[in-house]
């Protein structure tokens, strides 16, 4: 037993008016079921006893009703229950007021006009609710399927008055056949209400509740064909027994709606039948050739009709015993796809990777919950937006879509975070444009940012000096080698070789942690004096260079002097006051012959030193 079913049963053994129900329908039962009763006290009461049912059905519908939590459609129907048993209310009370002055036992038990004017109102409350209420099929399928099983059961109702009612009335002349008919319709009628009900999809009750109701409504209609013999057979107790406990059972109905509502989480119809096959078709089939089979029986059939009968019928079961296995297994299908679909939504919800989908024109159709995660923008914020609308302006030319058969292009880009910075991506396209369930190109993409972060970092150390952050020797010459830059038709390069003087002294006395600043200090110094394209490196130790491209010998010059000049400014570092001096040599060449630039420059820096401390030289 679950855990709500167990809620639900310690609140009913709680519930007061369950049990004074329980109570008073077991008394009651008994009281018109044991033969040894006192008649005319059955009699008496067999009316106040209706009313008092009628009161816990309106009570409790009318608790139903005003339920927080249901559904608007659950709602209204038990609202029109509460409306059509106050009805009930009024006129079983008037009737029995009827029959405490009745003279014979058949006018205590049967009603009046004004009982059967206040029944008739209250029973076309719900009625009117039940024709109207909203089925919970969805889709054009659902509601063609819903149409014709009501109009297949309908069907075999219809027979079946026919046979019972209209057909038997013919004897009765014209006003009886009339009434008859509008019975029958209005019987019907009954039937469509009840149809919308069970197959709709979307009833107003739980399945515990419906069982009841069913059950009590079948004993109704069972306890009005069988009552009327009773009564004129002098078989009293039996007739209002047969009217009394169908009646506690359509009580029962909706205290058991009540208290699933309340405890066990039916805030709504609870018999919904998804993707379920409904029986009740097939058994009308069912009855309708058990009805045929009894009528043809007082019409002595020849033995070849009989075949024929039988024929009909067993073809008709093989065709439903065929449909029944092909609807199961198309429903076993359904649920294995039902099942598969949750299971891939539930990855792509809670995937880290972000998966967009675009059509031909490259805008997006489709874009994963992973979207906001990575990039804090919403996925229905996304959709509608070109496949470009988020990259970096320099990474725009590198979004080129495959246009091959199931082609896959990577690429690593910039996308822009709704915080405005920027992630690097890598996408993974692939064109499924033939596909027909995609129909566009499907990109994968992951966020490498750190990773690729960690990349440039290593890729930046392998080529810069961790202490200045300036070029090294393998950067140096890598430039060295490259190509012209713009503007530079002559392909003038210009190496200056720049070295410290007397820079060992001041790691001798004051400390390499001095002489580290002083390194970078130097070295700030030397980017001021060049162009922001320029480069300048560290080769080591305390040992510069520049590359100047495009240049002239002037500008080399200049740009030589202005070094040496910023160079040796005065510069206080950790409370010494220093006077740094530098060497420069330049070299002047062409893009064709820069191997040997800087041993010229070089060759140029030591001349100088040689010919004094702080001297520029060329060459």
């Amino acid at each position: 037993m679950g855990t709500g079913q167990r809620s639900v049963r310690r609140a009913a053994l709680g519930d007061p008016l369950l049990v004074g129900l329980i109570v008073f329908s077991v008394l009651g039962t008994l009281w018109y079921a044991v033969p040894l009763a006192d008649l005319d006290g059955a009699l008496r009461l067999f009316w106040p006893a209706q009313v008092v049912l009628d009161l816990t059905i309106c009570l409790t519908s009318w608790q139903i009703w005003r339920m927080a939590g249901a559904e608007p459609a659950t709602r209204r129907f038990w609202r029109s229950m509460a409306h059509a048993t106050a009805l009930f209310v009024v006129g079983d009370s008037y009737q029995a007021f009827l029959a405490a002055g009745a003279t014979t036992p058949a006018e205590a038990i049967t009603g009046g006009a004004v009982q059967l004017a206040f029944l008739a109102a209250g029973v076309c409350l719900p009625l009117w609710t039940m024709i109207t209420h909203p089925i919970g099929a969805v889709t054009r399928g659902e509601r063609l399927r819903f149409w014709l099983d009501a109009i297949i059961i309908l069907a075999a109702v219809g027979a079946f008055i026919w046979v019972y009612s209209v057909s038997a009335a013919n004897d009765g002349g014209l006003p009886r056949l009339v009434l008859t008919v509008a019975g029958a319709a209005g019987m019907l009628i009954c039937a469509l209400g009840v149809l919308k009900l069970a197959l709709g999809g979307n009833p107003p009750f739980t399945r515990s509740a419906a069982a009841v109701g069913i059950v009590g409504v079948t004993m109704t209609g069972a306890g009005i064909a069988v009552g009327g013999a009773l009564t004129d057979a002098g078989h009293y107790q039996l007739a209002m027994a047969a009217s009394f406990v169908p009646c506690v059972l359509m009580a029962f109905a909706p205290k058991v709606q009540e208290l699933g509502m309340r405890y066990g989480g039916a805030a709504a119809g609870a018999v919904r039948r998804e993707g379920r096959v409904s029986l009740l078709p097939y058994v009308a089939v069912a009855a309708t050739y058990a009805l045929l089979v009894s009528v043809l029986w007082s019409a002595e059939l020849s033995p070849r009709a009989w075949g024929i009968v039988a024929g009909a019928i067993l073809i008709s079961t093989l065709v439903v015993a065929r449909q029944l296995a092909a609807l199961a297994e198309n429903h076993a299908l359904l649920q294995r796809i039902a099942q598969q679909e949750a299971r891939f939504r539930a990855l792509v919800q809670h995937a880290c990777d972000i998966t967009v989908v675009a059509d031909a024109t490259a805008v997006i159709t489709y874009a994963s919950p992973a979207v906001q995660r990575v990039l804090g923008i919403s996925p229905e914020a996304l959709t509608g937006l070109p496949l470009n609308a988020l990259l970096h302006p320099d990474d725009l030319g590198t979004l080129a879509l495959p246009t091959g058969r199931d082609e896959v292009q990577t690429t690593q880009l910039r996308v822009r975070h709704a915080d405005g910075t920027w992630r690097w991506l890598e996408v993974t396209r692939t064109n499924r444009l033939h596909d027909e369930n995609v129909r566009g190109y499907i990109c994968n993409a992951r966020d490498v940012t750190d990773a690729r972060a960690f990349q440039d970092q290593l890729r930046f150390d392998a080529t810069h000096d961790a202490l200045t952050g300036l070029a090294n020797r393998l950067l140096f010459h890598r430039k060295l080698r490259g190509p012209a830059q713009p503007g530079d038709p002559d392909g003038l390069v210009g190496v200056l070789a720049i070295d410290l003087d007397g820079f060992k002294a001041i790691n001798d006395t004051l400390g390499h942690h001095v002489g580290d600043e002083v390194l970078a200090l130097v070295a700030e110094r030397l980017r001021r004096c060049v162009r922001p394209y320029d480069t300048v490196a560290r080769l080591g130790g305390d040992e510069f260079a520049v590359i100047l491209s495009p240049t002239t010998e002037a500008f080399a010059d200049a740009t030589a002097d202005r070094i040496r000049a910023a160079v040796t400014q005065p510069a206080v570092i950790d409370g010494h006051h220093l006077q740094i001096r530098a060497s420069v040599g330049v070299a002047i060449g062409t893009r064709t012959s820069t191997d040997g630039l800087l041993r010229t420059a070089d060759a140029a820096m030591y001349d100088a030193k040689r010919r004094g401390k702080s001297a520029l030289a060329a060459s």
